[in-house]
């Protein structure tokens, strides 16, 4: 599962067309406001030409006494003046409302682009997006591309008004002489280019530091987090993960500080190029009025349209730059929309993939086989196992043997690197994965905390179950925390959860209950329960009740549980045993401690630590 790779132009390319799906209307009101507004100037410039000459004129012909007479009896002179007022009231209250425009557009695109990536991340379909370092920063530079989409909207916006104001403002300057535009394009051609080469060198440095940004972002979240706060006081670490964030910060910054020194340097020099290029044309309509090839009118456009062409040049030079990169910036969006979920990759289209039938012959797992993506170390190895109907089988073993990693494949967050898992004979990967999915409750060790109400910590369990009331309060009460919606001040309504205003937080082993209890609630349907740790964060009381809550709900129901605690295991009607990823060991507790191997030793430690 590796990113496609994108050119700048094909980012680019995406991108424009992302910014006018998301705000077609705002694009379109900014392309009228940035016609007016990029072309009043050159209008402004034509006709002050006009007053400037016609002003001229009268003053040599004749002295005026009454110069407001004089006007009104001058129609050209007249009409001019009033277009170059009202033109310019104009345009000065049309661009007033440029920023409402604007910030419209920027949200527009924000809240699409982000709801785009959103419902990516949301619906993939494996959790690789979440557990491999190169996806992680795939992420990373997403909300970076998301910010820089943002951009690019206003960049568009303000490349309209260059064009506007570059394409009169040339149209004009021909006038003076027809090498004058040529001139200043020229000038301006380098530094078109350093702005380039300097963006690309940039977006080279974010890109390639993104784990170091996510690294900064992982300390800053450990400084300001609530669930570290306690042991980074206790333990006086405040100092200590200030370092590491500052040591991380100052190595980014100084490596960018480089690029964006010789992009100054080389911007600066090419400016002066670009202002000898522009010097020409204004040092020629000069000479020109001096030897009475033009008018003073003449000087005041020429020199007024000069400074256009050059201000819509620098304005689509500095564009230029931002839009190469933005498309830098971009792509990462698009490489994670189309990035593909291992899962999907079934044998069948899933339009034709069978239903999920009850497993009346169990789960088998044949020659099975995974190694996280990106790692060439395999975590499983040749795994052969068979689960029964109604069969309980506990999964032991040392950290790192593998245990939660089969639970995962047995859930379907991934799917095996070699080997085939069979639900009722059916390949795991030919059947609709929200129909498996829904046929297995699931605890997992790092069960969610979800910032909801109690109602929907539970009853997201089994959406269809969400306003049953009754329904919510027996899983609770079999999960031994019924009180709660008594006892909370809002019921089954209260915010669990500091994050959120008025809301409740609860004990470590409340929170596991309220996890059991979410998956207590899709038992009328679920086939498969997978326990992943269950009572770790409970004590010996608590968890002898836990106990008894499996043993009942497990009754005719397949059962995988993963425990470094024993006697849960001792409960199981088989014990599976893998070290280093592989089955060392099967049978009952009974078999298993009669064979003195790896469960016996590990058993018997156990026991002496209560002794």
């Amino acid at each position: 599962m590796k990113p496609i790779e994108l050119t700048p132009m094909q980012a680019l390319r995406r991108s424009l067309w992302m910014v006018v799906q998301a705000a077609p209307k705002e694009l379109r009101n900014l392309a009228i406001l940035n016609l007016i507004t990029g072309t009043g100037p050159s209008v402004a410039l034509l006709l002050s030409k006009i007053v400037i000459d016609e002003t001229t004129r009268l003053l040599g012909d004749r002295s005026l006494e009454n110069a407001i007479v004089t006007v009104l009896s001058e129609p050209v002179l007249m009409w001019s003046m009033i277009a170059v007022v009202f033109l310019n009231l104009f345009v000065d209250s049309v661009d007033s409302i440029g920023s409402t425009l604007f910030a419209a557009l920027r949200d527009r695109v924000q809240g699409y682009a982000q709801g785009k990536v959103l419902h990516k991340v949301a619906n993939f379909d494996d959790i690789a997006l979440f557990e491999t370092p190169e996806l992680l920063n795939l992420l990373q530079l997403t909300e970076k591309g998301i910010q820089r989409l943002q951009r690019l909207s206003f960049i568009v916006a303000g490349t309209l008004v260059g064009v506007f104001i570059f394409i009169p403002s040339v149209a004009v300057s021909i006038s003076i002489a027809w090498w004058v535009p040529l001139v200043l394009v020229a000038a301006a051609i380098p530094s078109i280019q350093v702005e380039i080469k300097y963006h690309r060198k940039s977006w080279r440095v974010e890109e390639t530091q993104a784990g170091l940004t996510r690294e900064m972002d992982i300390y800053a979240k450990v400084i300001t987090g609530e669930s570290y706060a306690k042991e980074v006081r206790l333990f006086s670490l405040q100092s200590v993960l200030l370092n590491h964030w500052q040591s991380l910060f100052n190595r980014m910054f100084n490596t960018m500080e480089t690029v964006r020194r010789d992009e100054a340097l080389a911007v600066i020099l090419w400016a002066l190029i670009g202002g000898l290029g522009a010097a020409l044309p204004y040092v020629f309509v000069v000479l020109g009025v001096l030897q009475g090839t033009f008018t003073l009118g003449d000087l005041a456009l020429y020199t007024g349209i000069i400074l256009q062409v050059r201000r819509s040049l620098y304005i689509l030079i500095s564009n230029t730059g931002d839009i190469y990169d933005v498309a830098l910036a971009t792509a990462p969006i698009f490489q994670l929309l189309d990035l593909q979920p291992q899962l999907v990759t079934g044998h069948a289209p899933i339009k034709s993939r069978p239903e999920v039938r009850s497993t009346q012959q169990g789960i088998h797992l044949e020659n099975l086989s995974f190694s996280y993506p990106g790692s060439d170390r395999p975590t499983l190895k040749q795994i052969n196992l068979d689960i029964q109907p109604g069969e309980m089988v506990a999964l032991v073993g040392e950290n790192g043997a593998g245990k939660t990693t089969l639970a995962k494949l047995l859930c379907r967050l991934y799917d095996p690197t070699q080997g085939t898992i069979y639900w009722n004979d059916q390949d795991f990967r030919t059947l609709e994965l929200d129909d498996l999915r829904s046929r297995i409750a699931v605890v997992m060790q790092d069960y969610a905390h979800f910032p909801a109400s109690l109602r929907e910590n539970v009853g997201w369990g089994f959406l269809t179950k969400l306003t049953e009331n009754a329904a919510i309060q027996t899983v609770l009460q079999e999960a031994g925390v019924g009180y709660l919606s008594r006892e909370l001040n809002q019921g089954l309504e209260t915010p669990l959860g500091k994050q959120l205003e008025n809301g409740i937080d609860l004990s470590g082993g409340q929170w596991q209950r309220v996890a059991i209890a979410r998956a207590l609630i899709r038992l009328s349907q679920a086939e498969l329960l997978v326990f992943d740790e269950p009572t770790a964060a409970l004590d010996p009381k608590n968890e002898h009740e836990i106990y008894q809550i499996f043993r009942t709900i497990a009754k005719g129901r397949m059962t995988v549980v993963v425990s470094h605690r024993l006697a849960l295991a001792k409960m199981a009607d088989r014990i599976i045993v893998l070290e280093h990823g592989q089955i060392v060991e099967t049978g009952s507790h009974e078999q298993l401690m009669t064979q003195s191997g790896p469960y016996h030793l590990m058993f018997s430690r156990q026991m002496s630590s209560y002794l």
